[in-house]
């Protein structure tokens, strides 16, 4: 239960809160009545914040799951810890106030009926510096009898609402306003407040623009307007927040430094106002907009043995998608939506270079994902007004686990190979005792796209540099034969020989040596990242529901056109087309997962 501070003060103003659900008092349904009376009347208005993890309809998240759940896999346990509902504190100015129950601003909205196409009859704006929520009396349209929708939305500024627009505006229009992230936003979803006056004039503190950073709450009731009538509008925090807390038992990495990123990924870049009432998909079933989700990093980049990561609690938008009802714990994120919000943790293993002590080589990497929602098998869902703390053990990284990601599209590299009856190889793809047709060699994706490394002595490609040409020399292009469509790590050796200037094979030499670290003439067999041919890339691309989704717009391949200064590539859309050599694309490395040195092998 919410205490709430009363503190009386004469304003004219009209509340509104927004959604067609989530009502504390009455009935969203309208009701048959007389048409509002234009005559003011004063009514009580007492605003109150509802705790985390409880509903507008009073319900806590211990009716809907366990406050703590547990999923254990094999390499991976993970507790999920609902924050426990308090009761908010009385306060006074004389009291600091925690952001997450401050509301330094409201915004108040009257609508004509109960309907989406109600019209909006007053909208008024009221500033509480100090973070207190108010109790007004205040001066609003009587209703004649007739319910009207009032909307609350609580740690907004004056200007956001510009548009809405008294007669003509409608509940609907009011749904329809979000915030919407920007690149240099380090607030968002949170919202930056310039504190105003009746006039809209900004209110000034110790002579500056009086600003304040809050969380954006909602509110709605559904009542009928008459003099004494009083009205109490419970606000739910917009937002979710999330924190997660990372140990290991994985005895490879107690002993073995490794370099750990920990980000937050597809979070939506808009936050709506109003939740109250969204259905999935929200807030947009448009996936493929690339611009519509975006990452944070949720610690900074440490090298150590036996890491302990806790992470500052963050505040990320609401992101609906619909449940998966066959989706088990085994299989939820083979299940995923493609717009769930998802943990990303990476644990890369360093090797050094001797004599180059800036070549980045990474011996190994673990990657795992861990997506949001109410449960650790059908719901991907981030929902309003939940604190929910992740504790997770990293217990090792086999590819049997499906929060492991090992991106291992399957066999499609080499060589065609037939097989017999029993499996065996047959030296002819032609041989009358073939049964089954086969690449003989699995792939492993390399977790990021590479960059051209330091230490060359072409001078034609920036160190760092991501966009590449597949040739960059000045000298006539010498494909060096690789023009296999199959067999990324012999077309690599070729490109790679001693004897031929390998570093303007800008492409190729990424992976042979950005990746590995090798000098010239290494053999194809000994080669383990290659840059892949471009059946290789089409296999991939078949498959890439089980692997990471190709960010980039399009990969070069290893192979050459055979009788043009070309070079094949693929696009994140899966089309194939030859290209000049001396246009740029990205590179993405590959290897045989059998040769991979990874500890869980």
């Amino acid at each position: 239960m919410n205490d709430i501070i009363m503190i009386k003060k004469i304003i004219p103003v009209c509340i509104v809160f927004l959604a067609l659900g989530g009502c504390t008092e009455d009935s969203l349904l309208p009701d048959p009545g007389t048409s509002s009376s234009p005559d003011p009347v004063t009514v009580k208005l007492t605003l109150g914040i509802d705790g985390y993890n409880t509903s507008s309809d009073g319900k806590t998240r211990a009716e809907e799951m366990p406050p703590v759940l547990r999923m254990s896999s094999p390499d991976m346990d993970v507790e999920l810890v609902a924050t426990p509902a308090v009761t908010r504190a009385a306060s006074s100015p004389a009291v600091s106030i925690a952001e997450d129950y401050a509301v330094y601003s409201y915004m108040g909205f009257q609508f004509d009926g109960t309907l989406p196409d109600g019209k909006l009859v007053e909208k008024k704006y009221f500033t509480s510096p100090d973070g207190s929520i108010k109790t007004d009396e205040v001066e609003i349209k009587s209703t004649g009898g007739k319910k009207n929708m009032i909307v609350v939305l609580a740690n907004v500024n004056e200007s956001d609402f510009s548009g809405m627009t008294v007669s003509s505006s409608t509940y609907a229009d009011l749904q329809k306003l979000c915030m919407t992230r920007a690149d240099n936003n380090s607030v968002f979803p949170r919202n930056k407040l310039i504190l105003t006056d009746t006039n809209g004039a900004p209110l000034q503190e110790n002579g500056q623009v009086m600003e304040r950073t809050g969380i954006v709450m909602c509110g709605q009731v559904a009542a009928e307007i008459s003099t004494g009538k009083q009205l109490y509008v419970s606000l739910k925090r917009t937002v979710a927040r999330v924190q997660f807390n990372i140990t290991t038992t994985f005895k490879h990495f107690i002993d073995v430094p490794h370099t750990w990123e920990v980000d937050l990924m597809n979070i939506p870049t808009q936050s709506y106002y109003s939740v109250i009432g969204r259905k999935a998909v929200f807030p947009s079933v448009d996936l493929n907009s690339s611009d519509f989700f975006w990452s944070k990093k949720l610690a900074e980049k440490t090298t150590v043995a036996n890491p302990v990561i806790n992470t500052e609690p963050v505040y990320i938008p609401v992101n609906l998608q619909q449940s998966v009802p066959t989706s088990t714990q085994s299989t939820r994120r083979d299940n995923s939506p493609k717009g769930g919000t998802y943990l990303q943790i990476i644990g890369l293993e360093n090797k050094q270079i001797a004599g180059i002590p800036d070549l980045h080589i990474v011996k190994d990497f673990s990657i795992y994902q861990l997506f949001l929602g109410k449960n650790f098998t059908t719901d991907f869902s981030v929902y309003p007004n939940y604190d929910l703390t992740y504790n997770i053990v990293l217990k090792g990284n086999s590819a049997e686990d499906t929060n492991v990601v090992r991106l291992i599209p399957g066999y499609f590299s080499g060589e065609l190979t037939a097989y017999d009856a029993n499996g065996n190889s047959l030296p002819s793809v032609n041989d009358p005792g073939a049964v089954k047709w086969q690449y003989p060699n699995k792939m492993e994706i390399y977790f990021s796209d590479g960059y051209y490394p330091v230490g060359s002595l072409s001078g034609t490609t920036t160190p760092g540099e991501t966009n590449l040409k597949w040739y960059a020399g000045t000298a006539p292009l010498d494909k060096l034969g690789a023009t296999s469509l199959t067999d990324g790590p012999a077309n690599t050796a070729r490109l790679q020989a001693a004897g031929v200037p390998w570093e303007d094979y800008a492409a190729a030499y990424t992976c042979y040596r950005g990746l590995n670290g090798y000098n010239q003439g290494n053999e194809a067999g000994d080669i383990l990242w290659y840059l892949p041919s471009i059946g290789e890339l089409i296999g991939t691309w078949i498959s890439s529901s089980s692997t990471v989704s190709q960010l980039s717009a399009g990969y070069w391949s290893s192979t050459a056109c055979p009788d043009t200064d070309k070079a094949f590539v693929i696009t994140n859309e899966g089309k194939v087309y030859s290209d000049a050599v001396g246009n740029t694309h990205a590179v993405r490395g590959f290897q045989d997962p059998g040769k991979a040195s990874h500890a869980s092998n």
